[in-house]
């Protein structure tokens, strides 16, 4: 019997929980930097994931900028492999209403969330990654999330997009790993304790 296909957040936060890319001293390595909390969230993990969950208007910000026709010279080489990875594996778009799909691989799942995630996870695969802020708040909610992989900015902002928020009862998490980087980012990964 196939192993279960596994639901991932993944997600960057600041030390006060808002979902935004701070600047500090480090957040933009020069092309020579070896060691990226990007490698860490994606790039040594991208042979166990195939499939990005979105919702409308995550998938409308990354068809906009993640496409390799969007890449220019002058950019971290991350950029360019995160383009490649993000074009060729499956883009799914939690939405009810008509989404345009520009992006190769790219297709919409309706109805009530759960069921499509279900429905989702029993293809055949590999693991799946959320990415988007909002719709990774309610599949936590609804307790569909198996593992968290967080990039925590050192900033304490103040202000932006709330990642948490209020949750109807407590999620408790067991520590997988934890990572620390030069520019002082963590990587934290955790899994849901059931």
């Amino acid at each position: 019997m196939p192993e279960r296909r596994k639901i991932l957040l993944s997600m960057y936060i600041t030390l006060d929980g808002y979902n935004e890319f701070p600047n500090y001293p480090g957040s933009d390595p020069p092309a020579s930097e070896r060691e990226l909390v990007a490698d860490a969230m994606w790039v040594e993990r991208w042979a166990s994931f195939d499939t990005l969950l979105f919702d409308r208007n995550t998938y409308e910000e990354w068809a906009d900028f993640w496409p390799t026709s969007k890449r220019t010279p002058g950019e971290h080489p991350w950029f360019r492999q995160m383009s490649e990875f993000a074009e060729k594996v499956q883009k799914v778009v939690l939405s009810d209403s008509a989404v345009p799909l520009p992006w190769a691989n790219s297709r919409v799942l309706s109805g009530d969330f759960t069921t499509a995630v279900n429905q989702l996870r029993a293809e055949p695969g590999k693991n799946i990654v959320v990415v988007a802020p909002a719709l990774g708040r309610e599949l936590m909610r609804r307790g569909i999330l198996d593992e968290y992989l967080f990039a925590v900015s050192p900033v304490i902002l103040g202000k932006g997009r709330q990642y948490f928020g209020e949750l109807d009862r407590q999620q408790t998490l067991r520590l997988l790993e934890v990572r620390h980087f030069k520019a002082g980012e963590l990587f934290l990964h955790y899994e849901t304790a059931r």
